[in-house]
C-alpha cells in the first residue's frame, strides 16, 4: 500500500491499522451523510421524495468520487512516483 498515514510523527506501517483508518474515514463521511439526509433534511420540510433523490445522488457520489481518487492516485504516483512534502526553514539562527 502506497498510502502513508502518520499520527503523531510516527508512520503507521501496519496494513491492516492502515486499512481500518481508511474505512473508519468512510464510515464517518457516510455517518455524517446520513445526518443530513434523514435528520436534517425532513427538519427544515424537505419532502421524503427528495431525501430519497438525495440519497441515490450522494450514493452515486460517493462511489463515483472514491473510483476518481483512486484513479487519479494511481496515475500520480505511476507518473510521479512517491512524493513528499517537506518545510524547511531558509534562514535559521
Amino acid at each position: 500500500m502506497n498510502t502513508r498515514i502518520i499520527i503523531n510523527g510516527n508512520e503507521v506501517n501496519n496494513p491492516l491499522t492502515k486499512i481500518l483508518l481508511i474505512l473508519g474515514t468512510i464510515i464517518i463521511a457516510t455517518l455524517v451523510t446520513a445526518v443530513v439526509i434523514f435528520i436534517l433534511l425532513p427538519i427544515i420540510g424537505v419532502a421524503v421524495t427528495l431525501s430519497i433523490g438525495f440519497i441515490v445522488i450522494f450514493f452515486i457520489a460517493t462511489i463515483a468520487s472514491v473510483a476518481a481518487l483512486v484513479l487519479v492516485t494511481i496515475i500520480s504516483s505511476w507518473l510521479f512516483g512517491s512524493t513528499e512534502f517537506r518545510i524547511v526553514r531558509i534562514h535559521r539562527k
